[in-house]
């Protein structure tokens, strides 16, 4: 995409107030060289996680406007209010939606 600039690009991981009840689905397994930190599991693997949250599905909002002949345009893709199953093993953690 040419002379596209991101504003904005954050992941937000918030620790769950409540059970979430569901089945699993779709599961991603990441590497994480022993650490219990998710948001640096993430981090370490962000490509890999942003492919699999792209599968999950998104909500897509595009404005646009042209003015003097030059077009402005805003994408935003927001992630669904998901619960996720995360699974710690000494080399790998698996993240699995809940539906």
């Amino acid at each position: 995409m040419k002379d596209a600039i991101i504003y904005n690009e954050d992941l937000f991981i918030s620790k769950t107030m409540k059970k979430c009840l569901g089945k699993e689905y779709d599961s991603i397994v990441l590497e994480n060289n022993n650490s219990k930190n998710l948001k640096k599991i993430i981090k370490n693997n962000r490509i890999e996680f942003i492919d699999f949250i792209h599968k999950i599905g998104l909500h897509v909002n595009h404005n646009s406007k042209t003015i003097n002949s030059q077009n402005h345009s805003t994408t935003i893709l927001t992630l669904k209010t998901t619960c996720f199953k995360v699974d710690f093993n000494d080399n790998f953690v698996k993240i699995s939606p809940l539906k």
